[in-house]
């Protein structure tokens, strides 16, 4: 039988620390929470001993001694914990201590240097997850295994493989030659089974192999937002129920993905792409899967459009898109395309917006120069336009139907510059009856002085205003916010993001 080797000597001490409260300087319960720090030193020697990596379990903090051999973990909660003290030749192991309110535990560890080791290590043994069934978050799986049998004082270091999905057979390497034995896991994909094993070695490079075990993660998440953010100088479109941990990245062509619109039926998502060169319609599911081009000829453009101008009509069979002085029809998978109606004399088409309970269209067009816009209402078929907005000083966009089709809201710069660059200094969100009547200004009260209210939409229930604000510099960053449909309630709810939709 093999000897068993002691791998530190450990002396606690606890003393209690004196904590003096101001009545107007915490906001935590200080009664929470000890401290635990200490000194790791040889036992050839009593040298102090540099670098041994100290960790908690639970997890709190991971540190390594400094020259002196020294460690503070700082405040940590109460509880029961094991620490833990490894450094590599060095024998290491796990010890509890108890932390309790307003005390410092104080550790004096004593390493041995590890013997030599001539028997392959036992197979690790897996502590979680072991339930294939239970399914874990996607930025937050916890991996932990043992060393099993293996004889105190062997130093081992392991290799982590994650395999994901069903047909992975190669696997990744998570980490190398650790010492730990808990790896934190994140990053992973919705509703997809994973496999992991272990790989024990000891220092005369003698492995053990692990067994596979197995974990699922959480069902993929019904995300109520999409919209576009900059991803290394391209702009994709993310999904996000504003819980950490669920923001997904939809897109991932490294073009310009932009304008997501959810359809009627709340099934897919139709958005611009510009991956040929040219913006076109693409549609996909609400996971970002079964993508499908469904313009070809012609693509989205008129007078300074990068990407605007489609809008779903009736029940999601059917999407609209300006084309210069065109308004197109086409079928939600790209079949029979059908020329609407032509614009009026020099304008072109730049954005629509169909509302279902009326049947109507509100629709911007655009002059030669980008503040040269106006608003028309008109059915489906293209009969019956009239101006809601005649050109007026300053730059319209996004003309948006109220839910039940009654009002229409829209972004005018009203600085009253007009230059050819098509720059806005100061742009509001409006609402105006579709009779022309009630203009009413939402953000004459609430938005930041210096900065563009742009891209405003209704809630699904028509009880917000969601929209972006960005600073009138073009230089600073677009955030996402939401207010009451009569201004008030300013509130933001992502940050570095543009062109929002609500499912």
């Amino acid at each position: 039988m093999r000897k068993f080797h002691p791998l530190f000597v450990l002396f606690i001490s606890i003393s209690l620390s004196v904590f003096i409260f101001s009545c107007n300087e915490t906001t935590q319960d200080a009664d929470s929470y000890g401290s635990i720090r200490g000194t790791v030193k040889t036992s050839e020697g009593n040298l102090p001993l540099e670098g041994v990596s100290i960790a908690t379990n639970p997890g709190t903090t991971v540190v390594s001694t400094n020259a002196d051999g020294e460690f503070n973990l700082g405040e940590i909660l109460i509880g029961d914990y094991s620490v833990s003290a490894k450094r590599e030749d060095y024998t290491s192991e796990n010890f509890s201590v108890k932390v309790q309110s307003g005390q410092e535990v104080f550790m004096s560890v004593i390493m041995k240097i590890a013997p030599e080791e001539s028997e392959v290590p036992d197979e690790p043994v897996y502590v979680t997850p072991l339930n294939a069934s239970e399914k874990h978050r996607v930025d937050s799986v916890t991996l932990v295994w043992n060393n099993g049998e293996t004889v105190e004082g062997d130093t081992l270091r392991y290799d982590v493989i994650l395999y994901e999905g069903g047909d992975d057979f190669v696997g990744t390497k998570l980490v190398s030659n650790t010492l730990d034995t808990t790896l934190f896991v994140s990053g992973l994909l919705f509703e997809t089974p994973y496999r992991w094993k272990v790989i024990a070695r000891n220092r005369s490079l003698d492995e053990s192999v692990g067994r596979e075990w197995k974990f699922r993660t959480e069902d993929y998440p019904n995300n109520r937002f999409f919209f576009v953010k900059d991803t290394l100088g391209s702009k994709d479109i993310y999904s996000w129920d504003l819980n950490e941990g669920h923001l997904v990245r939809l897109t991932t062509d490294g073009n310009s993905q932009i304008q997501p619109r959810l359809s009627p039926n709340r099934e897919r998502l139709a958005y611009s792409s510009h991956e040929t060169g040219e913006y076109h319609i693409y549609t996909m599911d609400k996971k970002g899967q079964n993508v499908l081009k469904i313009t070809t000829d012609r693509p989205i453009a008129s007078y300074h459009n990068a990407g605007f101008g489609f809008c779903w009509i009736h029940d999601g069979y059917r999407i609209l898109y300006g084309h210069y002085d065109e308004l197109w029809r086409v079928n939600h998978d790209g079949t029979e395309e059908y020329l609407v109606v032509k614009a009026p004399e020099g304008r072109h088409f730049r954005e629509c917006h169909y509302n279902k309970y009326t049947g109507r269209l509100v629709v911007l067009t655009i002059g030669v120069e980008p503040y040269d816009s106006e608003i028309y209402l008109m059915d489906s078929s293209g009969a019956n336009m009239e101006v809601l907005v005649d050109s007026v000083p300053g730059i319209l966009s996004g003309p948006q139907f109220s839910i039940d089709g009654t009002q229409v809201i829209f972004s005018q710069d009203v600085s009253g510059l007009q230059g050819d660059d098509g720059r806005q200094l100061d742009a509001h969100i409006f609402r105006i009856d579709v009779d022309g009547s009630n203009l009413t200004d939402l953000s004459e009260n609430g938005k930041t002085a210096g900065t563009n209210d742009l891209q405003a939409i209704y809630s699904p229930d028509g009880g917000k205003i969601i929209f972006m604000n960005e600073p009138s510099d073009g230089l600073g960053v677009k955030n996402i916010w939401t207010m009451d449909i009569n201004g008030g309630g300013r509130e933001l709810i992502i940050p570095n993001a543009e062109m929002p939709e609500w499912n």
